[in-house]
């Protein structure tokens, strides 16, 4: 009976929220309230995670709050909510919440008030989530299917028996955008083996791919996917580059006796081997260019599973994050060409998986070229609502 008692009265003590810059406790919520499907990845998620925000509380100008949730003392909530100068939606300012944690509607219900008022505070209107940055680490949305997958850097992950969704829906909040994950089935597509002449491939080292930031943003504005509503913006590139820079320098040791001809019979796929120093570069961003012009066309970027690596293990998984091709060399087989020396060239580092993420379902044109070499595994929700 004594036991009953102290867990009722338990139950009706007041939910607390905190809002808080020490990393300690900030540590302490995460290391108890963190859903991480693999234990081992936990920490490392936790310090990567804690990494970023100390940069962030560091920043003055940058607008950033983290809530806990405690109730009888116990950490039961967690948010981060923030306004990323680099973030819009739909190329409009919003606000967004991500690693959201809660047990129960009352939860959910009092984090979210705090990050709303928090970007009505700087007349933001629109907030969107969970948009887990860094997104490198969290990924976008809230999982809705492929929860028997191995988690993949830069893919959100989700608590199968987590009623965030439901929560957010009956407090106002509208699923607005569905992406999906596909598993790249087909390793050679078909428009990539006939390739335009005057289009050539390049890889750089990390170094020169610091070089040509600008191009890739600029290809970025003028490239065949349409704006996505949860891009993040002209910092992306610097995102790609910070997690080569993670990769362990074993990673690029190669077999000295590599036969090119035996790995492809593309002679503009031998070529750029042939002509580059591959233990240098960087074999998940392959590079299209127009030779008559020496402009940049089209590029892949790709993310290590950097989660392999913190595991212990090689990295054997890329993470397809992003394609680009200019507009007016649609039709020439660049996306696909480069679909392919992408997988050739990481093949010979030892990656033989790859997983094309974050498809938002209204880019017909991206959802028309991947889909039909792929098959879904995953899928993910980001709601959003007016405040």
């Amino acid at each position: 009976m004594v036991q009953v008692i102290e867990k009722s009265l338990e139950v009706h003590k007041p939910l607390k929220i905190v809002k808080t810059t020490d990393l300690r406790e900030i540590k302490q919520a995460l290391e108890s309230i963190l859903y991480i499907p693999n234990d081992i990845l936990k920490s490392s998620v936790v310090n990567e995670l804690l990494s970023y925000l100390e940069k962030k509380f560091i920043d003055e100008d940058y607008k950033l709050q983290v809530f806990i949730a405690y109730k009888a003392e116990k950490i039961v909530g967690f948010v981060i909510c923030q306004i990323d100068p680099y973030y819009s939606s739909y190329s409009r300012k919003c606000g967004t919440f991500g690693w959201l944690h809660a047990n129960n509607l009352e939860i959910c219900t009092e984090l979210i008030k705090r990050c709303e008022v928090f970007i009505k505070e700087f007349k933001v209107r629109k907030i969107r989530g969970n948009i887990n940055f860094p997104k490198n680490l969290g990924g976008i949305g809230i999982q809705s299917m492929g929860f028997n997958e191995p988690m993949l850097y830069g893919v959100a992950f989700s608590d199968p028996n987590s009623k965030i969704m439901e929560y957010l829906n009956s407090i106002g909040y509208q699923r607005e955008s569905e992406y999906s994950c596909m598993y790249v089935a087909q390793k050679m597509w078909g428009k990539g083996k006939k390739i335009d002449k005057n289009i050539e491939f390049r890889y750089m080292t990390l170094s020169k791919l610091y070089d040509y930031v600008y191009e890739i943003r600029n290809l970025a504005a003028n490239s065949f996917h349409e704006i996505l509503p949860d891009a993040s913006g002209r910092n992306r590139i610097n995102e790609f580059i910070e997690a080569f820079q993670k990769i362990p320098k074993s990673f690029y040791t190669l077999n000295s006796h590599i036969n090119f001809k035996e790995h492809s019979d593309i002679l503009q796929f031998r070529e750029t081997w042939e002509t580059h120093d591959l233990e240098k570069i960087e074999p998940f961003a392959p590079m299209a260019f127009d030779k008559l012009s020496g402009e940049l066309v089209g590029i892949l970027l790709g993310l290590p599973d950097l989660f392999e690596a913190w595991a212990g293990n090689p990295i054997t998984r890329c993470n397809v994050d992003t394609a680009m091709v200019k507009k007016g060399y649609f039709g020439k087989g660049i996306f696909s060409a480069l679909n392919n020396i992408g997988q050739l060239t990481c093949n010979l580092y030892g990656v033989d998986y790859f997983e094309g993420t974050g498809i938002w379902s209204n880019n017909s044109r991206a959802v028309d070229t991947i889909f039909p070499h792929c098959e879904p595994i995953r899928k993910h929700i980001v709601l959003q609502k007016r405040v």
